[in-house]
């Protein structure tokens, strides 16, 4: 504030002039908290004045980092020194790290001072720049701050790394977790009283019924205490099933440890939630269902009107018995059990013609080796990815511990690039893994195709549909008995292809699927045309 009392009139060239001043007092957060009082400073630097005889004009006081001069008390100290240039001899403060924190600035404003006719002056480090020696010990009591400043950074990067890999959290606890200290104050995460609604908002998404926008106001009324981009970001953050992601730093490549605190979800369904949030799995009709009395429903198509039908169960004398029926409006019905019974016999006539089986697994394991390098180069591109993005979390924390922007700015920052990662850290493993372990799918993928009916039926709700989904891309339609299709997978019919049935029956699904020449579009309703 500026004092009173003082009147600005135009200086006399005069030897005993008293000589006027601005203090500028200045404290950051961190080191108010530590007892660094802006009162003492400013008592100090009266007492300086009363000493020396100097008349104080105007006490600026800010609590504000010094990494560079953008703050809100030293503008106002600048625009009146400079509406009133020549009339204000010393900018005085305690000491030089008061002033600035970053060498280049300090000298640039210090120019910018001189041509208004100000000294700057640090009362505990006082230096006579007209002396040229004295100018050396400027620059360490500038370069000190920001040296301080660097190493500062670089102990707090490291510790934080440090904890990373020993698979401890060290900053916030993310939604869903609290942060503790143990006995021995070691900091530590562990599920808060939000969890049962994160787990919810996992187990939710993995069903793909509702949007993530639907899904974050549904939990907002149960409770859900945070903004709508973090929920979004929470998705994704693999900490959740018991990961945490260690940036890259110098040589070290960027990856993922087991965290030690308690994961709220399996790996399993975090990978499936990542899946549906970009889009890379499918959605299956067989999210509207979890009945095991009902895995067909959702891939019927109503033979009489067209439509989609659906299921549910009645209740009789003997408990409950299920029904596979149309929308209202239509009454056609059949019973569950008949259905499936009869889907599982037609599953069983689906076999994998050796030869082209064979063939098959000779195509892929050439695909694979001509893929090779082309695999080796955009797993190089995603690398280069990662790396950008990590070095974009790097600057927004440094920035952030310099106080050049806000925690809350920095956690914003972070989840946004951090869920990049994550992403492009999948991309990397799945492209790595299938080039490593691209024999056992397709072994496994093999036993599947030699016996679709039995690995169907010893399958739980959920691969049941993913099986059906697979090979029947639209719906099926039941009736007299007997199942029929407009289209199937091409893939599985021609390795199920018989040629000695090239011109077989044309009755059921069976003659359907395996009727198939790779010179004609999938087999239909409708007899087959060349």
């Amino acid at each position: 504030m500026i004092d009173p009392s003082f009147a600005f009139s135009k200086k006399e060239n005069n030897f005993s002039m008293v000589k006027r001043a601005f203090l500028y007092i200045r404290v950051s957060t961190d080191e108010q908290a530590k007892g660094y009082s802006p009162d003492h400073q400013e008592e100090q630097l009266r007492k300086y004045c009363g000493i020396f005889g100097i008349e104080v004009v105007a006490v600026f006081k800010e609590d504000y980092s010094a990494k560079t001069f953008e703050r809100p008390e030293f503008r106002k100290l600048l625009e009146l020194a400079k509406k009133n240039k020549g009339k204000i001899d010393y900018l005085l403060f305690i000491n030089w790290s008061r002033f600035s924190r970053n060498t280049a600035d300090a000298y640039s404003m210090i120019g910018t001072l001189r041509k208004l006719q100000i000294e700057p002056q640090a009362t505990e480090q006082p230096l006579d720049l007209t002396v040229p020696e004295q100018k050396m010990m400027l620059a360490f009591y500038l370069s000190a701050p920001e040296v301080e400043n660097d190493r500062r950074s670089l102990n707090v990067l490291a510790g934080m790394r440090r904890a990373r890999k020993s698979g401890r959290w060290p900053g916030n606890a993310r939604i869903g977790y609290k942060n503790i200290r143990d006995e021995k104050g070691s900091a530590w995460i562990v599920p808060s009283d939000q969890a049962p609604l994160m787990i919810e908002a996992f187990n939710e998404m993995e069903k793909a019924l509702i949007t993530q926008k639907e899904l974050f106001l549904k939990l907002k009324r149960k409770g859900l205490k945070c903004a709508e981009k973090n929920f979004y970001y929470a998705l994704k953050d693999p900490i959740y099933c018991g990961k945490i992601f260690v940036p890259a730093y110098k040589d070290e490549e960027a990856c993922y440890v087991k965290g030690v605190h308690d994961p709220l979800i399996s790996e399993e369904l975090f990978m499936d939630v990542q899946d549906i949030l970009s889009g890379r799995k499918n959605k299956y009709p067989a999210r509207q269902t979890r009945n095991d009395e009902l895995p067909l429903r959702g891939f019927l198509e109503c033979p009489k009107c067209g439509g989609n039908m659906t299921g549910s169960a009645s209740k009789g004398n003997g408990g409950k018995y299920y029904y596979y029926h149309c929308q209202p409006g239509c009454k056609e019905r059949f019973k569950a059990e008949d259905a499936n019974k009869l889907f599982l016999k037609e599953l069983s006539k689906i076999r994998a013609n050796s030869d082209i089986l064979e063939a098959y697994h000779i195509a892929l394991k050439d695909k694979f080796s001509e893929n090779e390098k082309d695999a080796s180069k955009t797993v190089q591109k995603l690398n280069e990815e990662i790396k950008k993005n990590q070095e974009r979390i790097f600057s927004a924390e440094k920035k952030m511990l310099d106080e050049e922007i806000a925690a809350s700015e920095y956690r914003s920052i972070k989840n946004r690039y951090e869920s990049t990662i994550s992403d492009l850290m999948r991309e990397k493993a799945k492209m790595e893994t299938l080039d490593s372990n691209y024999l056992d799918y397709l072994k496994g993928s093999v036993a599947i195709l030699k016996s679709i009916d039995r690995a169907y039926e010893s399958a739980d709700l959920v691969i049941k549909q993913k099986i059906i989904g697979s090979i029947f891309p639209e719906k099926l339609i039941f009736e007299n008995n007997q199942y029929r299709t407009k289209s199937i997978n091409r893939a599985v019919a021609l390795i199920a292809q018989n040629n000695s049935k090239l011109l077989g029956h044309k009755k059921g699904l069976n003659e359907n699927l395996i009727i198939q020449s790779s010179n004609v579009g999938p087999v239909g309703i409708e007899p087959t045309t060349t």
